[in-house]
């Protein structure tokens, strides 16, 4: 890798992991799109699968305690998330690049649109559990096709109205899951070469130095404030995506 080419994965992993320190969302939702606009969707997604799981390791731990209570939903999520992860893994070394820009770039608008908008319904468990193996399997071909699940998990999860600590464990949780397939069927599929590789461990040791950090800031500001501070780099990052395409 060159030196511009390290500084650039750097850059969207320190702007990208920062945010999914303090939220709980947001490593691959920012890192992918700023990488993808220079490199390719295909290279970005497999890279920053690396921190990412990485990083929902270390979240998972701080978290564990939003763990009670929440499996009735959780566990056809997981199952169903899988299959579908490893469905958009194919996806992704099949398809052209063009058009997973398109989808991804559409996925960043429509969840700053979500989150403009706010869904203030609150499901109840019957729906709750009804939607979770449609989500499951929705989010795990988004992750496995593009690197993020989180416009259709987190807004999932947020229509539960949980508490913190909860809905950064519910949110972590299928990440890591997903993660685990997604490098699983990377793997298989010959997509990691020794340049990959490497940029993923690169991409690793930032990500690892700014969890802690994110997470003691995070307690500390305005949590509207930032998140529409990462608002508007997801937009930046969506008008690349479209850019590069034509």
């Amino acid at each position: 890798m060159e030196v511009g080419e390290i500084t650039l994965v750097v850059f969207a992993v320190l702007v990208g992991f920062f945010a999914k320190g303090v939220t709980g969302i947001g490593g691959p939702m920012l890192a992918v799109p700023v990488l993808a606009g220079f490199m390719g969707v295909e290279y970005a997604v497999v890279v920053i699968a690396i921190p990412t799981f990485l990083a929902n390791c270390w979240l998972l731990w701080k978290t564990r305690e939003g763990a009670v209570g929440i499996w009735w939903f959780m566990t056809p999520l997981l199952i169903a998330g899988v299959f579908g992860t490893v469905l958009g893994a194919w996806i992704l070394t099949s398809v052209d690049d063009r058009i997973i820009s398109i989808v991804l770039a559409a996925i960043v608008v429509i969840y700053i649109i979500w989150y403009l908008v706010g869904p203030d319904v609150k499901l109840t468990d019957r729906w709750a559990k009804r939607l979770s193996t449609p989500v499951g399997f929705f989010g795990g071909a988004l992750a496995g096709a593009t690197g993020i699940a989180a416009p259709v998990i987190a807004t999932y999860v947020h229509a539960l109205e949980m508490a913190r600590a909860a809905f950064i464990f519910a949110v972590t949780l299928p990440f890591w899951t997903l993660g685990v397939a997604q490098l699983i069927s990377y793997a298989g599929l010959g997509a990691y070469d020794q340049e990959r590789i490497v940029a993923g461990v690169i991409a690793a040791v930032p990500t690892l130095a700014v969890l802690p950090l994110a997470t003691r800031l995070g307690e500390k500001m305005s949590h509207r404030t930032f998140q529409f501070a990462v608002l508007v780099v997801l937009a930046a990052s969506a008008v690349r995506l479209i850019w590069s395409v034509f």
